[in-house]
């Protein structure tokens, strides 16, 4: 993919001597941000740190003091915008006391049509804005109104209006709101000219303004919060562009485009043939949806983040996609266990440990006491296919409990193989058995894909059209569920209509 950012530019320390001498002073040099956020410049010349009779020695660490910060004017003068690098790794290594060039790494990139204030810090930004692009199928929040042609003689008129969308919500954590920015030609006109070509887009944009100051690493987990609740609503993992930074550091507001090593992005842009939701059908609620997702992965972590990660860079090997899912939802059954308590089954096999251990009271019992204690530390937990049953027993609609029991079974013992084991059963050839994982797999992704839209607040309806129908529903998640022998419930509008037809 091409570079999001590959420009040449003049570039200097940030804050030091002033903008203007700092300009003087500047060197020359390239920078190339990758389209999953690799930050690397490269220079003509030496930046040094003091003066140019200093070098750095091999055992010095490559890493700069946070405080220092290179920034840069791109193009012939500034016409391609202005950055600011920090988080700074010097990657050159020349054994010259003054190298003709240096390169560095960043953490992150800062860009901005015009010169950075000389009072940049990071704990002045009051708002991410995130623009939607490739996701206006889902959306589906068409602004613009063309009218119908009028003819008068040689002379062809329509008009173009469109309507000004701001929904708004309110969470525990920030003010929400999805917007549109209708763009084009100059609305303000002082004559009447003629043109070749005219161009009208609508742009639309989640604006994310924290209830409280956030750091730059709160603000980036807000930033994946949003990313990750959509890809949940949507049935696919859409790496969203790159988000943009409200501050204000004079009388109107500046927006920073932010860019950090991210991952890669998916070529697919969604289609609505194959995703689960579209926007209108959870309009209302989507503010709370949010609030309950950075609430839930806030609470359960791994329980979430794992999920998250294999849906937005699936695993290679299907062994890592399989126990990655069980480590998930063995890390979310554990984080409700904890919440809720231990469950009464829990209880009574803990005391009957207990007892067990009462009998080696005696002195000369000590050691062996010391040692079985041990191996029952972890003896009362529940089962994993347990966990499994009792975690997907949760959905809204009722799964067939022997056929849910196999599957679960199922599962624990080919996690069980692969931990503890190296792999598959003595006498099963190694395709059968990544054959089975994939099956388990898709299958378990799918419950727990429907596990956590339940968990932030899709109605049971809601879920199980998405499980049922549409592309997604009736081509890849009712044969995988199938596959395990688990059948679906029929969504209740479609009941309704299967016992009038009876009737």
């Amino acid at each position: 993919m091409a570079n999001v950012i590959e420009e040449r530019g003049q570039f200097w320390w940030f804050g030091e001597q002033g903008q203007t001498s700092s300009l003087e002073n500047s060197v020359h040099g390239l920078l190339k941000v990758s389209d999953e956020g690799q930050i690397i410049l490269q220079l003509e010349g030496p930046l040094w740190l003091e003066n140019p009779a200093v070098s750095w020695g091999w055992d010095a660490s490559r890493w700069l003091a946070p405080e220092k910060r290179i920034i840069g004017r791109l193009g012939e003068s500034g016409d391609a915008g202005y950055v600011l690098l920090q988080e700074l790794l010097r990657t050159d290594f020349s054994l010259a006391n003054e190298p003709a060039r240096q390169s560095y790494e960043a953490g992150f990139c800062f860009r901005n049509d015009h010169d950075f204030p000389s009072n940049f810090d990071l704990d002045r930004f009051s708002a991410l804005r995130i623009e939607l692009e490739g996701l206006e199928e889902w959306l589906k929040l068409e602004a613009i109104d063309l009218g119908e042609e009028v003819y008068c003689g040689n002379q062809v008129e329509f008009t173009v209006k469109y309507d000004r969308v701001e929904i708004d919500y309110e969470t525990t954590r920030a003010k929400v709101s999805i917007e549109n920015l209708v763009l084009g030609n100059s609305p303000i006109r002082l004559f009447h000219s003629l043109v070749a070509s005219a161009h009208i887009r609508q742009t639309n944009w989640l604006v994310y303004e924290p209830r409280e100051t956030l750091d730059l690493a709160q603000l980036q987990k807000s930033f994946r919060r949003v990313e990750e609740i959509i890809a949940l609503l949507v049935g696919q993992y859409f790496r969203l562009d790159w988000p943009k930074l409200v501050a204000k550091f004079g009388e109107f507001d500046d927006w920073f485009t932010l860019y950090w090593k991210r991952g890669p992005r998916h070529e697919t842009v969604p289609s609505v043939f194959f995703m689960l939701t579209i926007f209108p059908s959870i309009r209302e609620e989507f503010g709370q949806m949010l609030d309950r997702w950075e609430t839930g992965a806030t609470k359960y972590g791994a329980g979430y983040d794992l999920y998250m990660a294999s849906m937005q860079q699936p695993l290679p090997y299907p062994e890592h996609q399989f126990v990655n899912l069980v480590w998930a939802i063995e890390s979310l059954h554990r984080g409700r266990q904890r919440d809720q308590g231990e469950s009464p089954r829990v209880e009574r096999r803990k005391k009957r440990i207990e007892e067990i251990l009462s009998r080696f009271s005696g002195k000369s019992d000590k050691t062996l006491r010391g040692w079985l204690a041990g191996k029952l530390k972890y003896a009362y937990e529940p089962k994993l296919e347990d966990r499994i049953v009792e975690s997907f027993q949760r959905l809204p609609f009722e799964l067939d409990p022997p056929k849910l029991r196999a599957f679960a079974e199922r599962c624990a013992r080919r996690r069980n193989e692969i931990s503890h084991e190296g792999g598959s059963r003595p006498g099963e050839d190694t395709a059968s058995f990544r054959s089975e994982l994939r099956v388990l797999a898709e299958a378990f992704r799918y419950l727990f894909h429907a596990l956590l839209l339940h968990e932030v607040g899709l109605s049971g309806d809601l879920l199980l059209k998405a499980l049922t129908r549409g592309g997604i529903g009736s081509l890849s998640i009712v044969p995988a569920l199938r596959a395990i022998g688990i059948e679906l419930p029929v969504p209740p509008e479609e009941q309704m209509s299967v016992n009038l037809q009876s009737s």
